[in-house]
């Protein structure tokens, strides 16, 4: 998977090979590789010899930084979900039960509660008293924000995704067909097709002509 952008010359390179993932960008030299073996993941970057290990076991999920001693554990059991940072003392706390979820963070007391029942996505922040509903209903996606009156709703019909933001009147459009992929944004009219075409991905902007050709 190579990108390229005109005229800066950048140019990165995904390899895959042995469940290795490894990404060059040529110019800067710099080399990330992921390493996954035995459920552990790794990841390398040659130059400023930076490590982070992922070590996933009995439920756990660890990450380790050698250099900067960092490490955060990450605790699943009961379906609660715990995250450990050593050091800062962090900790936040997901719990999930009856379709109910919610985050506590302790120390900054911030609590975040979504509840999801027929269909319905709720977010409640107590806090500030901000509250966002999501509600999808005959392939439709509305995203309501009581707080400051603002109301996005998302339609998908057709293969077609279109944005709507009531208020600043901004409407969207992502048009799938044959593979293309094109957004329309009304008001200023651009207009952006991504193609995708044996193996290459392209991205046309009108009056720039950005291409990316991938492999």
């Amino acid at each position: 998977m190579s990108q390229f952008s005109a005229g800066c010359l950048i140019f990165r390179l995904d390899v895959s090979f042995f469940g290795w993932m490894s990404h060059f960008s040529a110019g800067c030299l710099i080399f990330r590789l992921d390493v996954s073996l035995f459920s552990q993941l790794s990841k390398f970057s040659a130059g400023c010899l930076i490590f982070r290990l992922d070590v996933s076991f009995f439920g756990w999920m660890s990450h380790f930084s050698a250099g900067c001693l960092n490490f955060r554990l990450d605790v699943s059991f009961f379906g609660w979900m715990s995250h450990f940072s050593a050091g800062c003392l962090i900790f936040r706390l997901d719990v999930s039960f009856f379709g109910w979820m919610s985050h506590f963070s302790a120390g900054c007391l911030i609590f975040r509660l979504d509840v999801s029942f027929f269909g319905w996505m709720f977010h409640y922040f107590p806090s500030f008293r901000n509250f966002r509903l999501d509600v999808p209903f005959f392939g439709w996606m509305s995203h309501y924000f009581p707080s400051f009156l603002n109301f996005r709703l998302d339609v998908s019909f057709f293969g077609w995704m279109s944005h709507f933001s009531a208020g600043c009147l901004i409407f969207r459009l992502d048009v799938s067909i044959f593979g293309w992929m094109s957004h329309f944004s009304a008001g200023c009219l651009i207009f952006r097709l991504d193609v995708s075409f044996f193996g290459w991905m392209s991205h046309f902007s009108a009056g720039c002509l950005i291409i990316f050709p991938a492999f």
